[in-house]
């Protein structure tokens, strides 16, 4: 009796690793790095895979009925010592003195409060909370000095706040009207200011915070017009060792370089580079640090100043890095359709390893930002987070709300933890790595099975389908994943065990069905929990060329 023809192989598995390499709007997406993203919300690319960002729950709630809270403000002083307890992790206190400004007032938020106390009283004019901050330590003591938008230059020196007026007396400021000065930057022992609508900055004397104020006119070199927007410190190697240098930003997107100490001497401080970004949004507050860099969000995108300045003066060339190439469509069209509404920020969160740049909610966006990974220099975004304002806090992030709220961010496994609470909602979150024709480009090809990888300290909710031949869509399908348990080592059986320890492994094939020349898993997730996303795997089906 003949044997039966063996009937052939005709399907493949494929693993992919995760998309760490991040977003990516810059590239084809039918030629896209195997490690990049079409989209990825709520997932941080990162060293072992892609990993669901930390949720927020309440610090400060009941501020005055339709108040948003503006800024939010630390005094940090030399004896301050933070909080007994483990860092970051469910505080009941933070370090030092924490403020929330509402256009009514500052408000203490050092503890969670849901009947926040008034400590200095604000005009209530539409921006008056909108402050800028910086510290400043002398022989008199530690001061936060802090500029609103509307109602100009106050200091808290760590028990009560003082507005200075105009005059020669002690505590006054001569020179110019205190009341009309919108932005405050410390830089080499001199307290900066920024005039409201001029192109002028005013300084103090050496580690004075009241008294001589003396006048820098920028506007002659801003050769695209506007008004002064900011000031910021740059710190780099220009080779003669490392300098701070001084940097002012107008409006319309000229950046001034300059290196110096003392501004009233032509000999001792003077520009260095004039360069240009673009349009700067509103609010003084789309800027950071970044290690020694200085980046700087404009309708250009997110941009280091060392990037700027290559090809430059031989003097700034620093780093060839941008940060932003790949994000750069996205932020762009976000720039440009909001760069005149408040909300865009950008700030550092070190322990998360984190460069965030808040978007202002307009039209369909809402609740928005963009999130790099510091360890990766990759990007993703947020969503889910109703933030408006943002502080740092010795470490922790706190955000203020346009409903008038303050939340600690990324100090939860849930979103939206209710005051007092200890749980909330489930982190929503959205995977799409890019497309791959799997080695046979010009033939159709059915998917038939996909399996995420993940570990998580609880059982993840994932919903799985394909996406193919580059539409984007959500996926129907639903993956449960059984709940693993531990295994000890020299007694389980391999391949059927999975390892013990805080992180679990869940990874079950989830059936798809899709015809294409390419195609890519599209997935939902909800997270309770630490969760990585290690990588991906499909089981494919090769056709012919039809």
């Amino acid at each position: 009796m003949p044997r039966p023809l063996a009937t052939p192989k005709n399907h493949t598995i494929t693993s992919v690793p995760a998309p760490i390499g991040g977003l990516n709007a810059r590239d084809s997406i039918a030629n896209m790095d195997p490690t990049d993203a079409v989209a990825l919300e709520n997932w941080i690319p990162d060293s072992y895979g892609v990993r669901c960002r930390k949720g927020f729950v309440e610090w400060a709630i009941n501020f005055p009925a339709g108040k948003e809270v503006q800024s939010i403000l630390s005094w940090f002083g030399p004896a301050t010592t933070f909080p007994s307890g483990s860092y970051l992790i469910n505080p009941t206190s933070l370090p030092g003195k924490v403020f929330a400004a509402t256009p009514d007032g500052l408000y203490d938020i050092t503890s969670p409060t849901n009947v926040p106390v008034i400590t200095q009283a604000l005009s209530g004019s539409t921006y008056a909370g909108w402050f800028s901050s910086s510290m400043l330590t002398n022989v008199a003591g530690s001061f936060l000095l802090a500029a609103s938008e509307d109602d100009g230059y106050f200091y808290y020196d760590g028990a009560v706040w003082s507005k200075p007026t105009m005059g020669g007396g002690a505590g006054q400021i001569s020179g110019v009207d205190p009341a009309d000065l919108c932005f405050v930057l410390n830089w080499k022992r001199r307290v900066w200011f920024v005039e409201k609508d001029t192109t002028r900055a005013w300084y103090l004397a050496t580690d004075a915070i009241t008294g001589t104020a003396s006048s820098f006119d920028f506007g002659s070199l801003f050769p695209h017009g506007g008004k002064l927007a900011y000031l910021a410190s740059w710190t780099i190697d220009a080779g003669e060792g490392i300098d701070d240098f001084f940097v002012a930003v107008s409006s319309n997107g000229d950046v001034l370089i300059y290196k110096g100490t003392d501004p009233a001497s032509a000999t001792a401080f003077g520009i260095v580079g004039a360069y240009y970004v673009g349009q700067i949004p509103e609010g003084r507050r789309a800027f950071c640090q970044y290690g020694g860099d200085l980046i700087i969000v404009s309708t250009d995108g997110v941009v280091p100043v060392s990037m700027i300045t290559r090809g430059g003066a031989g003097l700034l060339v620093a780093s060839n890095k941008e940060y932003s190439t790949k994000i750069r469509p996205l932020i762009g069209s976000d720039l440009r359709a909001s760069f005149t509404m408040r909300g865009w920020d950008a700030f550092l969160h070190p322990s998360e390893r984190l460069l965030i740049v808040g978007v202002p909610d307009y039209s369909e966006t809402v609740s928005s930002q963009y999130a790099m990974s510091t360890s990766q220099n990759q990007w993703c975004n947020f969503s889910g987070i109703p933030a408006y304002s943002y502080g740092n806090v010795g470490g922790y992030t706190l955000t203020g709300t346009r409903d008038g709220r303050v939340l600690l961010l990324f100090s939860s496994f849930f979103d939206n933890v209710p005051y007092g609470a200890s749980a909330g909602d489930g982190i929503r979150g959205v995977i799409q790595p890019a497309f791959s024709a799997f080695g046979t480009p010009a033939l159709e090809k059915q998917f038939l099975m996909i399996r995420p990888v993940m570990l998580s300290a609880d059982t993840p909710s994932v919903s799985i389908d394909v996406n193919v031949n580059y539409q984007v869509n959500s996926p129907a399908g639903t993956l449960s994943f059984s709940t693993d348990t531990g295994s000890l080592w020299d007694t389980a059986f391999w391949d059927t065990a999975v390892w013990g320890g805080s992180l679990k492994t869940f990874s079950e094939w989830a059936s798809v069905s899709g015809i294409g020349f390419a195609g890519a898993a599209s997935i939902l997730t909800t997270t309770l929990a630490d969760s990585v996303l290690a990588s991906i795997d499909y089981c494919v089906m090769s056709g012919g060329p039809l």
